[in-house]
């Protein structure tokens, strides 16, 4: 009896390890399918939301591609500016240059001021504004004297637009130099016979015989006329408004900028 009871419980034992092994077994088998069930839904998840993330990636690129066709179908060479060729050589390749080429005794250059001072606080670090005042007749050479001589004596943020002011505004009559220096006297606290000694300096000289140059060679015959890098000047008779004028100025900027290997 001893023995036999010996013998069911070892049966006992053996029959409770085998069940234990398999209830680890079966265990051990869910839990791998479970991981492998989460793994495959991951995965499909992170699939969708890569190809969603691709489509979205892809709208956005050919919206962006849109928005430069369209500007670039806006302004069409011919049509909104021409090329000037020859191109005036601006001898610099690290900034592009905007001629302004303008005249204190041109009414309508007084009133297109405000926008060329839009235009050049809006110009980006590798673009400048450079002036060039021109003399279309005798009487408009000591105007072209004066800016120069303002930006020699390093006057032109005081003078530039209250010379303007003085003639369109106040009706002031500069005919000569001379009444130019008194004005520039009283108003800036200039030195009159240092003025008047820069105003008929050569180097003044050269520079009015320069901006004549420049006039002729890029046909400039009227003002105010804007000309990007000696290369695209502005249709205005394509441009309801002077912003307008502005604006083109700014895209040719950026596309001359471009083509110049610069920041746009």
């Amino acid at each position: 009896m001893k023995k036999f009871t010996l013998i069911l419980s070892v049966m006992l034992i053996w029959g409770c390890s085998q069940a234990n092994d398999q209830a680890a077994e079966v265990k051990e088998q869910v839990k791998e399918k479970v991981v492998a069930e989460v793994k495959s839904q991951t995965e499909a998840v992170v699939a969708e939301v890569k190809d969603q993330a691709e489509a979205v990636a892809d709208t956005a690129a050919e919206a962006v591609g849109n928005v430069a066709d369209a500007v670039e179908a806006k302004y069409q060479p011919g049509i909104h500016y021409q090329v000037i060729n020859p191109a005036w050589d601006t001898e610099t390749k690290d900034e592009v240059i905007v001629y302004e080429f303008f005249s204190y005794m041109c009414a309508h250059c007084a009133s297109f001021e405000p926008y060329m001072k839009k235009l050049e606080g809006d110009l980006p670090a590798h673009a400048k504004l450079v002036r060039i005042p021109v003399v279309f007749y005798p009487q408009w050479k000591p105007a072209a004297q004066a800016y120069y001589t303002f930006e020699a004596m390093g006057l032109v943020e005081q003078a530039h637009e209250a010379m303007f002011t003085a003639i369109h505004q106040y009706k002031k009559q500069f005919r000569t130099i001379d009444e130019i220096a008194v004005w520039a006297a009283g108003s800036f606290g200039v030195d009159k016979d240092q003025f008047l000694s820069t105003a008929k300096s050569f180097m003044i000289d050269g520079k009015i015989r320069k901006g004549m140059q420049m006039m002729q060679a890029l046909g400039v015959s009227s003002t105010p006329t804007l000309i990007t890098n000696g290369k695209y000047v502005p249709n205005t008779k394509a441009f309801k408004t002077r912003e307008e004028v502005i604006t083109v100025t700014q895209y040719l900027v950026g596309l001359e900028a471009g083509y110049m290997g610069l920041p746009k």
